[in-house]
């Protein structure tokens, strides 16, 4: 019950003081009940709040106080131990709090100019791999960093897949007030490839100097070796050329050229061969280039050249057989429309050679008339021409039979002067070329004449000059 009392008394002290020093808190001494003499007795200091676990009770007399243990956490007390003697009847006893106070932390920041402090000068990237920039700056405010090459620009460890096109000089900038610029070579190394193997010269024959050269590119630069056929060779000192100094058959085949690196290899052949322009050495048409309509035709080409060409046709239609290695073209039943140019094209690396032949339908002589000036029934006397008109391909050639002898200025035209009764009778036109003949015949009238017997008729000069060109026309046009 005293306890209760000392207690409640405290803490009206405590809100006393409270009141009077602000709002710390006064501890509390506690006695124990029955203290006798030449024994050990206890003394605690107890904080009654929770607010100040870390606060440092000290037990105070004009005594040995020895022994005190503290205890943190909800209301922090210290008990120590004196020695009972009859020197501390009415002695005080009195115990300190010490409160330990502070802000809480504040940093406190300096404005810096930013400064690239981790940035390689030169980074390898391979190509089709993931990369980034991994440059580092410090300042404050903490500066951003980029890289950029012409209008592309990469932020600090962004990702991106490596091309060779990125290859070059970046500058990496740190900003933020201010800005701190470095520069960065990147070197973007990816597999060899073999783009081409040249020969020089082109065209080659034996006894010839040739050189293969072999053009490759990567990174780093790769190395080159061959793989050729097994005769007297030179190699150039970075081994992309091969010499041979006088060409010879035991040097005709495959050239491999082989580039590698340590991102990979590559590989590309050549075949070497005497090296000639294509020429064709047999065209023919057979039977002929002049058939009848229905006759089978052949048409054959053949060229010649190094490496072998390659044989080609240009044809007036489509409906013909020709042959896998296109020597030969064949047409059945040939009709007017397989007539035209027919050419035939050889093509190799180093040149082309073509050569052609015109197909023409071939027709039998048919005669379309025998033309009679003046008239096929004349006076004795008078001069008579005979014109026999015919067609046929190739034009045919003429030929008479006549009742006597006649003048005969042209194969196909009779003239007769002054006619006679020995004159008259049929005249037989023939009309003949190599696919075939055809005959017409006409029958000249000589009346005996009652007036000037003598009087002599020139014939149609003209008129027999423009039938015979339009005969003639016609046959080389049709």
């Amino acid at each position: 019950m005293e306890l209760c009392v000392l207690w409640t008394l405290a803490n009206i002290f405590v809100f006393s003081v409270s009141q009077v020093y602000g709002s710390l808190p006064i501890p509390v001494l506690h006695f124990e009940e029955n203290i006798i003499e030449d024994e050990d007795t206890s003394i605690t200091c107890t904080l009654p709040y929770n607010d100040y676990p870390d606060v440092k009770l000290v037990i105070k007399g004009n005594t040995t106080i020895k022994d005190c243990t503290p205890k943190k956490g909800n209301y922090p007390n210290v008990t120590c131990t004196v020695e009972v003697t009859p020197e501390i009847h009415g002695m005080e006893f009195t115990c300190e709090a010490e409160f330990k106070t502070q802000s809480l932390p504040e940093k406190m920041n300096i404005q810096t100019d930013p400064k690239i402090t981790d940035c390689p000068d030169k980074l390898v990237w391979i190509e089709g791999k993931e990369h980034s920039f991994y440059c580092r700056a410090t300042g404050y405010p903490l500066p951003k960093v980029t890289c950029a090459k012409n209008t592309t620009t990469y932020e600090v460890e962004e990702k991106f897949t490596a091309m060779r096109n990125m290859t070059g000089m970046y500058t990496c900038v740190a900003l933020s007030f201010d800005k701190d610029r470095k520069m960065v070579n990147v070197s973007v190394e990816y597999e060899p490839k073999v783009s081409s193997i040249k020969l020089s010269p082109p065209l080659h024959g034996e006894g010839d100097k040739v050189e293969i050269t072999c053009e490759a590119d990567g990174v780093p630069d790769p190395t080159y070796s061959w793989k050729t056929p097994p005769s007297d060779l030179q190699f150039s000192a970075d081994n992309r050329t091969v010499t041979i100094k006088s060409l010879q058959m035991s040097h005709l085949g495959n050239y491999q050229c082989i580039v590698e690196n340590k991102h990979g290899t590559h590989n590309r052949t050549q075949i070497l061969n005497l090296a000639v322009k294509p020429k064709i050495s047999h065209f023919d048409i057979e039977p002929s280039t002049l058939v009848l309509e229905g006759t089978n035709v052949t048409l054959t080409c053949e060229a010649s050249g190094s490496p072998p060409p390659v044989l080609s046709w240009s044809i007036p239609v489509s409906n013909v057989q020709m042959s896998e290695d296109k020597r030969t073209v064949k047409i059945w039943g040939v009709t007017k429309r397989h007539m035209g140019s027919y050419t035939c094209k050889s093509q190799n690396e180093h040149g082309s050679d073509t050569q052609s032949g015109h197909l023409l339908l071939a027709v039998k002589p048919k005669i379309v008339q025998i033309k009679v000036q003046p008239s096929t029934s004349v006076a004795e006397g008078a001069n008579v021409t005979l014109i026999c008109i015919a067609e046929g391909v190739p034009p045919p050639n003429f030929s008479w039979e006549t009742p006597t002898d006649v003048q005969n200025t042209d194969y196909s035209v009779i003239n007769i002067w002054s006619a006679k009764k020995t004159h008259d009778g049929n005249y037989k036109c023939k009309a003949e070329n190599k696919h075939g003949s055809a005959t017409m015949t006409q029958k000249i009238v000589v009346k005996e004449s009652k007036g000037n017997r003598g009087e002599r008729q020139e014939p149609v000069t003209a008129t027999i000059l423009a039938t015979m060109i339009s005969t003639i026309l016609f046959y080389y046009l049709y």
